[in-house]
């Protein structure tokens, strides 16, 4: 089966993917990510999904709601992920013990309490994301997790960041995976999601 089959069913699930919410807003529920391991999905209150990451053991994609993956990375042989950029780039990056580097890349996994703290360089831009079962911070921009496990934003109320499946195993997340979707979608990286959403 070539790379571009394997990919329609994560773009399908991009583009689908989407919380029902209940007459008050937030529908407390996660969204289906359809046949995946794990997820990241950013949505707004009225049920609209804004961006979505998924992955599975080998390959890892991203992108905005009503277009393709902007972003996919698929394991190697060898045990390092490739992948492309909507700007076209072609890189190799290798995961190792808690780190992911790269070509501009230089991204740290660091153990908190109950969670964990991704930190360094991601494609030239900062990176610092902080999750826990109590919230998250995303370069300043704060999260609280309600007894869902939705993640509110407190800078753009409207919005509510879902971990599904693996995704959610806060003490030991899937790695490289939920970086490579994080990162990708942008959470964590400086000018990332809360602040470009309108």
């Amino acid at each position: 089966m070539s790379p571009s089959v394997k990919i329609v069913p994560l773009a399908a699930v991009l583009l689908g993917a989407c919380a029902t919410p209940s007459p008050g807003g937030w529908s407390h529920a996660a969204p289906d990510l359809g046949a995946v391991n794990g997820g990241i999905a950013w949505v707004k209150n009225d049920g609209y999904l804004v961006r979505s990451a998924v992955w599975s053991d080998v390959r890892v994609a991203a992108g905005d709601r009503g277009g393709p993956p902007s972003r996919i990375f698929t394991r190697q042989p060898d045990g390092t992920w490739t992948g492309g950029t909507k700007e076209n780039q072609t890189l190799e990056l290798v995961a190792e013990g808690g780190r992911l580097t790269g070509p501009q890349v230089n991204v740290s996994l660091t153990r908190v309490e109950g969670g964990f703290r991704l930190s360094g360089l991601w494609l030239g831009e900062n990176v610092e994301l902080v999750v826990d079962g109590k919230g998250a911070r995303s370069q300043g921009d704060g999260f609280v997790r309600d007894p869902s496990g939705a993640y509110g934003s407190t800078d753009v109320p409207e919005l509510a960041v879902f971990l599904v499946g693996d995704a959610a195993r806060l003490e030991d997340p899937p790695w490289p995976q939920f970086a490579l979707g994080a990162l990708s979608a942008g959470w964590g990286v400086r000018l990332g999601i809360a602040r470009i959403v309108h």
